[in-house]
């Protein structure tokens, strides 16, 4: 079926169609004119041999016809008061049955004998010139004529066939040369859609050359235009993409005809929750009726999200709702830790001035007069102003940390010497405590770029806390390894352990297992945040890893090289 609606198929059958009609009226009109001559000829020379026989006989005088002239001419009959004169062959016993049998016999007819041979009988009438009925018959065998047509037919047919077939091969081959181009055309018409801008070659100057031109100049725009757009479309899926919100555009129909791929994910997460799903349709319903920009706040897999609508028109016609996405749970964890902050630190300086005003209002007044208990109060009262100082440091350690102003003075140091500076500055307060302090390694020097002073207060802070949570008898240990590329230090203890619903926040500022936060061995909860603040900017990382009644291990790794460590 597709072959007939090819254009070169649709013209090529128009011009063997006409071809074969001009073709079939020629030849059956020449065959027509032919046989039409070739009869015509045939009774013009039956008619002449008549007359010259007639005219024989006049110029001769005679009363009557000599019966001779059966003999001298061929193919005559005479006709003489009812009686036929002839050589009494076939053909003219045909001719008597024929003449007798036919009432009124034209003068001119043609029979068919028995071997269906045909010939044509002329009568001429002569009655005028004797005193009885005489009439001279004169018949012609028409099978060399037939013959003649027959011939000259076939040659018409040949001569139109080959007409027609050389008429057909010039028609197809000028066809295809008319209709190259406009395949080529359609071809690359097709080749744009997919996306092929190649131009076209053009072969001719004719109007078809010039539609190639103006395809091609049409080419060459649609290109530059699809190039723009693509760049256009880039561009702001780029800027789309690169922003931190997800973005969704909801139709009248509300569906998500757009997403960037912050969106994407959001609504993966957004689906699961049907609650939320009604909502945003209800506040898109809402949006569209009303034209007013709205937004809420919700809470998702223990992520905040902002959602805001805003409605899309041009030219009052409401096209849709775009759906902005803000994930503010940082914001709302940041809000939560300055009050948490602000609280801890609150509480954490209450309780160190409350005793301090306490104990000097009473030296002031004098209530307490024993030199004991007097020095007991001084005691007391420098313990909580050393525990405010070291507050205080570490609240500096740390705005210095998140801001930005604390710089590492990394070079290359011995990290073996820093442990065994660590275990000789520890060595009173393990022995004061009972404790029993191991050193493990194979390493007698651990050359590694870091900090040396950061580093010494990262394990002054974990030796310090377990020492905390140590009781008599436990130990405390540092196991040392290495592999090509990083370094492992161990800081392990055999005591009290860290229930495993506190391990994911132990390194938050103010954090304490023990919620009461009660005076004793309790720190002030900001140097583990301290601890990780350090690693993190050594480019190393720290873990912890613990069981109630085992112990707790933290775990530091630090790379050979260096990389990674940056301003903190």
């Amino acid at each position: 079926m597709r072959t007939f609606n090819s254009i070169v198929v649709k013209l090529w059958l128009t011009i063997i169609i006409i071809v074969t009609a001009v073709l079939l009226i020629l030849s059956i009109t020449l065959s027509y004119y032919f046989k039409n001559y070739a009869l015509n000829s045939t009774e013009a020379q039956l008619q002449k041999d008549l007359s010259r026989i007639e005219s024989d006989i006049l110029i001769n005088h005679s009363n009557e016809i000599d019966e001779q002239l059966i003999n001298i001419e061929d193919n005559l009959i005479i006709y003489k008061n009812g009686e036929f004169i002839s050589t009494d062959s076939d053909i003219d016993q045909l001719i008597y049955e024929t003449i007798i049998e036919s009432e009124n016999a034209e003068s001119r007819f043609i029979i068919t004998d028995a071997r269906k041979r045909k010939y044509m009988v002329n009568i001429h009438d002569m009655s005028s010139f004797f005193d009885e009925n005489t009439a001279l018959i004169k018949y012609s065998d028409l099978t060399p004529t037939y013959q003649s047509i027959r011939d000259i037919t076939m040659i018409i047919s040949l001569s139109a066939f080959f007409i027609f077939l050389i008429t057909t091969i010039f028609g197809f081959l000028l066809i295809k040369r008319i209709t190259e181009p406009l395949i080529q055309l359609k071809n690359g018409a097709f080749n744009i859609a997919k996306g092929n801008y190649k131009p076209l070659k053009v072969k001719s100057f004719d109007e078809i050359g010039e539609l190639t031109l103006a395809f091609n100049k049409m080419n060459e725009d649609i290109k530059s235009s699809i190039s723009d757009l693509q760049h256009e479309k880039n561009l702001r899926e780029h800027i789309f993409s690169s922003i931190s919100d997800g973005i969704v555009f909801f139709n009248r129909d509300l569906y998500a005809i757009y997403k960037n791929a912050e969106g994407e994910r959001w609504m993966r997460e957004i689906t699961q929750d049907s609650t939320l799903v009604k909502k945003i349709n209800d506040e898109i319903i809402d949006v569209l009726y009303h034209k007013s920009d709205s937004s809420f706040k919700y809470e998702v897999n223990e992520s905040y999200l902002n959602l805001g609508f805003k409605n899309v028109a041009y030219t009052d016609v409401n096209y849709g709702v775009t759906l902005t996405i803000r994930d503010i749970t940082n914001e709302q964890r940041l809000e939560m830790l300055r009050h948490e902050f602000i609280s801890s630190v609150s509480h954490e300086l209450k309780t160190p001035m409350v005793m301090l005003t306490g104990y000097s209002e009473a030296l002031l007044d004098g209530v307490v007069t024993d030199e004991d208990d007097v020095r007991e109060m001084i005691s007391i009262i420098k313990d909580e102003s050393d525990r405010m100082n070291t507050l205080v440091n570490e609240l500096i350690i740390v705005s210095k940390l998140e801001s930005g102003q604390s710089l590492l003075n990394i070079m290359e140091n011995d990290i073996v010497e820093l442990i065994k500076d660590i275990a000789q500055k520890f060595r009173f307060e393990f022995k004061k405590n009972h404790i029993n302090f191991e050193y493990k390694s194979e390493l007698n020097q651990c050359l590694i770029p870091f900090d040396y002073d950061k580093l010494n207060q990262v394990f002054t802070n974990l030796i310090d806390n377990a020492i905390r949570y140590t009781e008599p008898n436990d130990t405390i240990s540092i196991i040392l390894t290495e592999n090509k590329r990083q370094v492992f230090i161990e800081v392990k203890d055999t005591g009290k352990g860290i229930k495993a619903s506190s391990l994911g926040r132990i390194f938050e500022r103010f954090y304490k297992e023990d919620k009461a936060r009660t005076r004793g061995k309790q720190g002030t909860g900001l140097g583990l945040s301290i601890v990780k603040s350090i690693i993190n900017g050594h480019g190393g990382d720290i873990t912890v890893d613990s069981i109630i009644g085992q112990g707790t291990t933290f775990t530091i790794v630090l790379n050979k090289d260096g990389t990674s460590h940056e301003t903190l």
